[in-house]
């Protein structure tokens, strides 16, 4: 039977209309439409983009079936003239497939309808058309690709979303989840909603009665607890097959929710059991991929599997298909703003760790794989965009949990390429970074964040995460109005002071030089001087060219409008890299803590630890 796979998208959107090449090429495409497409006379519309391509490999790897053979249907006002088309990876150019202007037959309105199958021995990675209008306007509707396949699994998934008092996005999901999913015929009985609000700000009319959506009032137990507590309902429902956990605040994309369905209604053995990973593209840039699987790296940061795309290139989109994961690299995980779990690998490895937020996800995908081998699976148009996270530097999150929660994840479960001596140079290297930045601040969070990781596991079987997140929140770094600043620019060209401060061939020499940086802070007069120096404030930029003599340093924002005034302390700077020294003997020579955190695992990650948990939580929060 004909079984459709996917749609290419033609709905108006603020991606489409921003770049509206990820949709659509076409002279008479803007990214606002009513669903239909509408060409003008003696015009073009080309399909092979992120949304408007079918992804014949990966179809074809994932089902098993190298056979596999897309048909196109579409309807028309009007006759076209169609051109299949197809590409791989480094080659810029579509090869054309073959060329048609016959009309398979008409509808009952009166429409063209055409149905054209690819042929079977193609070896393309995509697979597109291109339309061509004649003499006058046509309109296009109904287009989709799909194939003659036998009917597939039965497939249900509980989309999980936790959120903490943002209550205008999730609204905003509930009510596109609700109207593209929930009431729809073809979709309704194979998507259920679980919302998990940490912050108990929704009201129950948030689901307008919808018995498909659930709304879970939860005590402040940040990411993990919230979806260990989606995880929960989904189990203890018994209707999911899969559970689907997705961040609060991220802009969803629909077909992504249909797409991840009908894919996992016909993968094969080898990838039932398999993890959807959806693609991380920017709210900022929305042609940007920033992610889809990571992974933990040797010297323990986490990294992109795949390099920054740009999605309304064809030869991206074209690479993004064909990068594949070794079959033997460790530490791979999928990030939890979107990502489509089978209930019974929850059931085989158990629930989070209680980590509060930040790694609960990596420490779950490392889990997985201890086992046996589990698959990830990717694909374009499965995706969210999220705000990038260099616009949203948080040194409470970025520097506190994150050196917390990577100390205490490859406690509870290392990965093959675990070493202390990596995690102590990888949380020194940052700590010296810190300090170059003249930010003590943040060097005192990753001492804190050690310390708090060598408390052990049984302080963690309660919830503290909310309070330790404050208590780093209020030793963090305060931006302010940089009018409030006095002596400070007033305003900052903030294109200017990112340029000058990732200079990285300048400033790796100054790097190579760690004495400078880290014994520097002793020679105050020879070293660093009393100049001035303007910086981005988050940790990922490496301005050491500008910092070199600089005594005093302006820390601006990503909008360069708030920042914080940072001076030269050599007391505190070595103050805090002895007691780094200090806790870092510990762990290099202290195996008991990494032990007892292993050995509290099991009885961390069951059902009736976490609704104990959350139990706790949420009377404490009353």
């Amino acid at each position: 039977m004909y079984v459709e796979l996917s749609r290419p998208i033609l709905d108006t959107t603020t991606s489409s209309c921003a770049r509206p090449f990820m949709y659509v090429k076409s002279p008479s495409f803007s990214g606002v439409t009513d669903g239909d497409l509408h060409l003008a006379p003696r015009t073009w519309a080309d399909f092979m983009t992120y949304f408007g391509a079918f992804s014949l490999g990966k179809w074809r790897m994932y089902t098993g079936r190298p056979d596999l053979t897309p048909i196109l249907r579409f309807e028309s006002s009007a006759p076209l003239r169609v051109s299949l088309t197809g590409n791989v990876s480094h080659k810029t150019q579509k090869r054309l497939i073959l060329t048609t202007e016959e009309p398979t037959g008409r509808t009952d309105d009166g429409w063209y309808s055409y149905e054209i199958a690819y042929p079977t021995d193609i070896p393309y990675s995509l697979v597109a058309f291109t339309l061509v209008s004649g003499d006058e306007p046509v309109d296009v509707r109904r287009v989709a690709y799909g194939a003659e396949l036998p009917e597939g699994r039965d497939v249900r998934i509980e989309i999980v979303t936790t959120t903490f008092k943002k209550e205008k996005q999730v609204t905003g999901n509930i009510r596109s989840i609700q109207q593209a999913l929930l009431h729809d015929p073809r979709w309704q009985d194979h998507f259920r909603l679980t919302v998990v609000d940490n912050g108990r700000s929704l009201e129950e009319s948030v689901t307008q009665g919808d018995e498909r959506i659930t709304l879970i009032p939860n005590g402040n137990v940040g990411g993990a607890g919230g979806f260990a507590a989606g995880m929960i309902h989904a189990l203890e429902g018994g209707w999911a097959t899969n559970v689907l956990m997705m961040d609060d605040d991220v802009t969803v994309c629909p077909e992504a929710f249909k797409r991840t369905l009908t894919l996992l209604s016909y993968t094969c053995d080898e990838y039932r059991e398999g993890i959807v990973a959806g693609a991380m593209l920017s709210n900022g840039n929305f042609e940007v991929q920033q992610e889809d699987i990571g992974s933990i790296r040797p010297k323990r940061n986490l990294l992109p599997i795949k390099p920054r795309l740009f999605l309304d290139r064809v030869y991206d989109i074209t690479f993004n298909e064909e990068i594949l994961p070794r079959d033997d690299q460790p530490g791979m995980y999928s990030a939890w703003w979107y990502s489509c779990v089978p209930v019974d690998l929850i059931r085989d490895i158990g629930l989070p760790i209680p980590l509060f937020y930040r790694r609960d996800d990596v420490e779950f995908g490392t889990r997985a794989q201890e086992r046996h081998r589990v698959r990830f699976m990717t694909m374009n148009g499965i995706c969210v965009w999220h705000d990038p996270f260099d616009m949203r530097w948080n040194p409470t999150v970025e520097v506190y949990l994150a050196t917390r929660n990577m100390l205490i994840q490859e406690a509870f479960t290392p990965d093959a390429m675990n070493s202390s001596a990596a995690l102590v140079a990888h949380m020194r290297e940052t700590l010296l970074d810190e300090g170059r930045r003249l930010n003590y601040s943040s060097m005192e969070l990753i001492c804190d964040a050690i310390q708090d990781y060598l408390r052990g596991p049984d302080y963690y079987r309660h919830p503290v995460g909310e309070r330790l997140f404050k208590a780093a929140g209020r030793k963090a770094e305060k931006l302010v109005p940089l009018s409030q600043l006095p002596g400070m620019p007033s305003t900052v060209n903030i294109y200017d002071v990112e340029r000058n401060a990732n200079d990285p061939e300048i400033g790796y020499r100054w790097k190579i030089h760690d004495w400078v940086a880290e014994y520097g802070h002793r020679f105050t007069s020879k070293m660093w001087g009393d100049g001035f120096a303007i910086i981005p404030n988050d940790g990922w930029c490496k301005p050491w060219r500008v910092l070199h003599k600089a005594g005093t340093v302006l820390a601006v924002d990503p909008t360069g409008t708030k920042g914080a005034v940072r001076h030269l302390d050599a007391r505190r700077f070595n103050v805090l890299v002895r007691r780094f020294d200090q806790l870092a003997e510990r762990l290099l020579n202290d195996r008991t803590v990494a032990a007892s955190y292993r050995k509290a695992r099991p009885s961390m990650t069951t059902e009736e630890f976490w609704k104990g948990y959350l139990k706790e939580a949420l009377e404490a929060s009353k």
